[in-house]
């Protein structure tokens, strides 16, 4: 009887040891599945926030002289602009102040409104008032 348990402890030592071993092996074969972390647009210092556009590549108009920039999009697409690994990349550090500038730059276009829309209450309270005296 203790023959068979003697067989049955090396046996299963032996079993933990390849386990062990092909779990190492495993390990060590297996490629790295990190997350590798890739050049934004939006961090580079050619970005054109507010038009989604690269100032890196364009053309300027020769009559009016003004800059007609290619979308972001379409320069990471292209191989032979900045591509995927983002050839052109340099790091954007005037974000504090760039961020800023283009969020006004956005809310700008919208100014005309907002005087409207304050005339607008202005006049409903006063008409409310008229019609609902205390």
């Amino acid at each position: 009887m203790s023959f068979v348990k003697i067989d049955k402890e090396i046996v299963i030592k032996l079993i933990m040891k390849i386990l062990s071993l092909g779990l190492l092996i495993l390990i060590s074969n297996t490629e790295s599945t990190r997350i590798v972390p890739r050049k934004l647009c939006k961090d580079c210092k050619y970005f054109i926030a507010h038009k989604k556009e690269c100032a890196l590549f364009g053309d300027t108009d020769l009559v009016n002289g003004k800059h007609d920039y290619n979308y972001a999009k379409n320069a990471r697409n292209n191989e032979n602009k900045c591509g995927e690994e983002a050839k052109f990349f340099e790091e954007n550090n005037n974000k504090i102040m760039t961020v800023p500038y283009y969020f006004i730059l956005n809310t700008v276009t919208y100014w005309p409104l907002t005087p409207v829309i304050a005339l607008f209450f202005i006049y409903i309270n006063a008409l409310y008032k008229f019609t609902h005296p205390e």
